[in-house]
Parts: structure tokens; C-alpha cells; sequence
């Protein structure tokens, strides 16, 4: 028989109150595991030589895994405020963190001091603690204050490093360098980068680099600050491996040509020379049979005064040596605005470039059409040129004596007719004897695949007009 209604009746649902059951994932336990501090010592050593030192030390209290790995970081970067601000508080950190860092190397030591008042004693103890932790990079940078009282020698062991492969290093007024050995003289220094700001021994830059037997990379600048009256000061470089200097100088002295700085340099690796100077030093570089580019850079000459032209003729005469010396590059870039000037327009004797391929004009002055032929003449393997036109004008000369003409060479130069490929030309305002210039070059130029021209405060239709006349 059929079962009866109630008996088909499904049994209530059961309700009860109380506190839910935790959810319960599907996915295994989450553990939390510190993966950084698992890592090699190197790798974290490698990254916290990213952080300011100050900031690395802080990590000591992460962990007991972390309580002395700041020890180990290879990188230290100290700043020492000035005693008058912090009453030495930042000279006893750097004591205190030299201390606690023990025997563990040094692979780059950075130390800026803002003062030396109070200080110059700890700071030679700062720099051979480096050097005696093989440090293999050295930055020592000095803010002077000009009321400074006291002053610093280096010491002697920063020359005789056998680690040490690079160092920045600023000099001024109240730092100095003692002359370094004749011999066992920076035995694998490899780039040096002196800055110095009103030396208060200016002979002290005579020897400095007197005996660089590994040095590849130079750059040497700074301020000599105002010369005493017929000072002579020589500069040697000996550097066999050099492959790259840089000298930014600049002088000051009460007349032009009252100061005597010669540079002799034995450079026999050089491939890159890049010269800036407002005095015109005489430069000698033997053996620089391997340069390869060159950036000569004398705009700021004369800029203290106006220039007598028997001082602009022994100019001439130390831009015709020093052209003599790098008459083997390949690239050469230019500013010499000097040779723009018509007092020696006819008295100047340039050596041929030979294996020129690039040569870059710039500043050409309003009275610098000649040096353009000129340069053009003794460049017969040129492929490439850039200039700029019109810009300043810096020659020593009366305003009648401005002739803004264009005066082509009696014979068409060999690099125009056989091998010049490319031309730019900036600064270009479209006049008379700018237009004649290029329409000359156009003629000549055989073999020419580019011209350039970028013009200098112009209309776009007035820039269109002078495209369509050319």
C-alpha cells in the first residue's frame, strides 16, 4: 500500500545558534619566511651598498642574522658636518663606525668633509684606515670654508697604495698633497680625477702626476687662482697606458703673458685629448702617436683682457705647436677664436691634418671666414664637417675692421673635390656672405651626400626662402 502523506514528510531542517566554524581554505597553510635573510652574506652585502651607510647600519636591528652585516658592505659613504653645527657629533660616528667595522675590506670608500676646523688630525686616520682595508676606490671631497683655520696634508701612503685603482680627489686652499715618490707611485691606479680651487702651493701640481706607471683615464681640473708675476710653473704627466686626459684650467694674472705654465706629458697610449684653458699653457705630448680625437677649447681666452697683438702672436705661436702635436687625429673639435683674428690672419702656419675625417668649427667669429679655408686646406681626407657661424666674436679688433665678406681660397681645397661627404652648419641667419659660403661649398663639395643647415632666430618663411634660393 501507498505510505500516507506524513510518512512521506521530510524531517525538519535543524537550526541551531552559535559561533561559525572558521573558513577553511582549500589551499595549504600560508608560512611566512623572511627569504632576504636567507640569502648568501655577499648578496646582501651587494644590496645594502645601495643605501646611504647610515641607512645600512640601521638594519642591525632587524635580526641577530642582520646584527653585523652592515660590517661587511663594501661600499661606505661618510659626510662630517662641521663641527660648529653638531659640535663633532658626525666625526665620532665616523670614528665609531671605522671602529666597529674591524678588518673587513673596503671596496669603495667615499669621505665628504663640509669642514676641517677640528677635524684635520681624525681625517689622515680616516683615509689610512681605507687604505689599509685594500680600498680599491677613493673619493676624497673637502668644502673649504675661507675662514678655515687649519689646514690638511694627505698622507704620504695615499700614493703608494697597492689596491687603490680610483681616485677623486679635491685640493684647494687649505688641502694639499706633500709630492708623491719617484718610484712605486700608484701602482694600479687606473683613473685619476683631481679638482683643486685656489691651491695654496700651486706647485704642488707640478709632480702629481710625475709617475702613473697603470693610469688610463686623467682629468685634471681646477683654478690656479691669481699667478704670481713671471711665475713659471711645469706640469708633468707620465702615464704610458694613458688613454684619456681631460684638462679643464683656468688662471688669473694682472697682464696677459706675465705667467709661464708648460705641460709636458709622455703619453704614448693616448687616443683622446680634451683641453680647456683661458691662458694657453705650452703643451708638449711625446709619443702621442696613437691619438685619435681631440676637443681643443680656448673661447674663454682674454676674457680679463682686451689683448695687445704682440700677445695675440705668441698666442698663435702655442696654438700652432700644440696643433702640431695632435696633427695625427682622426676627429678634431675646435674653439679657437684667436685664429679668427686679422691681426695674425696672415702670419699663421698651420700643420696638415692627414688622417682627419671630422672636424668641428665652432664659434666661428664674424671675422673667421679665413680660418674656415684655412682648416679646409690642411684637411685633404676630410669626410665631415660641422660649424657654427656668426655666434661671438672674440677676436681683438676695432668694429671697421669687421668685414662680413666671403672670401674663397685661390685653389678649391682637395677635401672638397675628392672626399667631404657631409656638412652641418648651425647659427646660419641667411646672410649675403653666409649665402655665398654655402653656394661655394654646393659647387665644390663632389662627392657631397648631406648638407645640414640649422638656422638661428629665423621665420620659417624666411628659412624657406633661403632653402629655395639655395
Amino acid at each position: 500500500m501507498g505510505q500516507s502523506s506524513s510518512a512521506r514528510r521530510q524531517p525538519k531542517t535543524r537550526i541551531a545558534f552559535g559561533k561559525p566554524e572558521p573558513y577553511k581554505s582549500m589551499c595549504p597553510k600560508a608560512r611566512t619566511v623572511d627569504r632576504i635573510s636567507a640569502l648568501p652574506d655577499a648578496i646582501i652585502c651587494h644590496i645594502l651598498s645601495f643605501l646611504p651607510t647610515s641607512d645600512a647600519v640601521t638594519t642591525c636591528f632587524l635580526s641577530n642574522r642582520w646584527k653585523n652585516m652592515w660590517t661587511l658592505v663594501p661600499t661606505v659613504e661618510l659626510i662630517v658636518l662641521s663641527t660648529a653645527w653638531d659640535s663633532g657629533g658626525t666625526a665620532a660616528y665616523v670614528d665609531r663606525y671605522l671602529l666597529f667595522r674591524g678588518s673587513s675590506n673596503i671596496q669603495n670608500f667615499h669621505l665628504c668633509c663640509v669642514d676641517l676646523d677640528g677635524i684635520v688630525g681624525r681625517i689622515n686616520g680616516w683615509i689610512c684606515t681605507a687604505l689599509r682595508r685594500n680600498v680599491v676606490e677613493l673619493h676624497l671631497e673637502f668644502d673649504e670654508r675661507d675662514d678655515s683655520h687649519e689646514f690638511l696634508v694627505l698622507p704620504q701612503d695615499l700614493f703608494v697604495c697597492k689596491t687603490l685603482e680610483t681616485l677623486k680627489l679635491s685640493l684647494g686652499e687649505h688641502v694639499t698633497a706633500v709630492a708623491p715618490p719617484t718610484s712605486n707611485c700608484f701602482p694600479r691606479l687606473k683613473s685619476l680625477h683631481i679638482t683643486f680651487d685656489f691651491p695654496k702651493y700651486v706647485e704642488q701640481i707640478e709632480k702629481l702626476f710625475s709617475c702613473c706607471p697603470a693610469l688610463e683615464d686623467l682629468v685634471v681640473d681646477g683654478d690656479l687662482g691669481w699667478l704670481e708675476e713671471n711665475q713659471v710653473l711645469n706640469v708633468t704627466i707620465s702615464a704610458p697606458k694613458l688613454k684619456r686626459l681631460k684638462i679643464y684650467l683656468f688662471a688669473h694674472a694682472m697682464t696677459i703673458g706675465e705667467n709661464k705654465i708648460f705641460v709636458n706629458a709622455d703619453v704614448p697610449s693616448l687616443e683622446d685629448l680634451d683641453l680647456t684653458e683661458n691662458f694657453l699653457a705650452s703643451y708638449c705630448l711625446k709619443g702621442a702617436k696613437s691619438l685619435t680625437n681631440a676637443k681643443i677649447d680656448f673661447s674663454v681666452m682674454r676674457e680679463e683682457d682686451e689683448g695687445h697683438p704682440a700677445d695675440v702672436l705668441a698666442d698663435v705661436d702655442r696654438v700652432q705647436r700644440l696643433f702640431a702635436e695632435i696633427s695625427n687625429v682622426e676627429h678634431l673639435s675646435l674653439v679657437v677664436p684667436v685664429l679668427g683674428d686679422p691681426h695674425i690672419e696672415y702670419q699663421c702656419s698651420l700643420p696638415t691634418f692627414n688622417h682627419l675625417n671630422q672636424l668641428e668649427l665652432n664659434h666661428l667669429a664674424c671675422c673667421s671666414w679665413k680660418s674656415l679655408t684655412n682648416m679646409l686646406k690642411i684637411t685633404p681626407n676630410l669626410e665631415n664637417l660641422l660649424f657654427a657661424v656668426n655666434i661671438k666674436c672674440d677676436a681683438a679688433h676695432d668694429e671697421d675692421e669687421l668685414e662680413h665678406k666671403w672670401s674663397p681660397p685661390e685653389l678649391v681645397p682637395v677635401c672638397l673635390s675628392s672626399c667631404l661627404k657631409t656638412i652641418c652648419i648651425s647659427g646660419f641667419k641667411g646672410g649675403s656672405d653666409e649665402m655665398e659660403m654655402v653656394e661655394y661649398l654646393l659647387e665644390h663639395s663632389q662627392l657631397l651626400n648631406e648638407l645640414k643647415i640649422l638656422t638661428f632666430d629665423m621665420e620659417f618663411d624666411d628659412a624657406l626662402e633661403v632653402l629655395m634660393e639655395i
